[in-house]
């Protein structure tokens, strides 16, 4: 199934609703990370479950397939993970950190936030180049979501241990995070949301388009809407 191409937006518009795009969805992300995050996790810690790379896989690339069909521009896709990540960050002003052996533990804000944009960053990649391929064959669709989803993990945990020094306290090495668990699951909630995602979004596209093109008043409102709701009931999530 294509997707529905409008040219019929002028440059200076398209801009400004990418930019306006990557705002609301990556608000939505940031928000629904933050209720995984309070109201979720800490069913899953007594199990020893870190629930960093499952989520960006539940929420993220739903979320990254609509960006990616509606605006077809696979570099927002990076900003959207990195807006997702900024609202993580919120932790920071109202969230104490815990401390273990007189040493803060920053994992619990940095790790989430860390797994949005390496989630972007693989989820652009495999979106730049196989953009095309992906509007014709759902068979490529499946693919690209199995590997976005299993290397999205790969680069969390490779980037927690070796870059921000931020490994999961619940594992000792990369490879404990990768398998059994997190890796496959990922692959296979890759290969499944993506193409469903995708066939969701392509319906709903001529709508997309038509609030961004007639109805623009109502497309700045809404958008300035949900990015206020979201920003709001973070900040209150996180405080309580």
């Amino acid at each position: 199934m294509n997707t529905i191409k409008n040219p019929a937006i002028p440059g200076h518009k398209k801009i400004k609703n990418i930019f306006i795009g990557m705002l609301v969805i990556g608000s939505i992300w940031g928000l629904l990370d933050a209720i995984t995050v309070v109201y979720i996790s800490p069913l899953f810690q007594c199990r020893n479950l870190c629930l960093c790379p499952v989520t960006v896989i539940i929420f993220g690339f739903p979320l990254m397939t609509l960006a990616m069909v509606s605006y077809r521009k696979p570099l927002m896709l990076i900003g959207i993970g990195v807006i997702a990540a900024l609202f993580k960050l919120l932790d920071f002003a109202f969230v104490p950190l815990p401390v273990i052996n007189g040493h803060v533990i920053y994992q619990p804000v940095v790790n989430p936030a860390l797994a949005a944009i390496t989630a972007s960053v693989v989820f652009t990649v495999f979106a730049g180049i196989l953009m095309k391929n992906l509007e014709k064959n759902i068979n490529v669709r499946i693919l690209t979501g199995l590997f976005a989803g299993f290397l999205s993990t790969v680069a969390f945990v490779y980037a927690g241990f070796y870059i921000t020094k931020t490994p999961p306290l619940i594992v000792d090495s990369p490879f404990h995070l990768l398998f059994p668990l997190h890796g496959p699951v990922n692959a296979f909630l890759g290969a499944t949301l993506l193409p469903i995602s995708y066939l969701i979004t392509t319906r709903l596209q001529p709508k997309i388009i038509l609030l961004q093109t007639k109805r623009l008043s109502l497309y700045y409102l809404s958008s300035v809407i949900i990015i206020a709701i979201s920003l709001l009931a973070c900040t209150f999530i996180l405080i309580r």
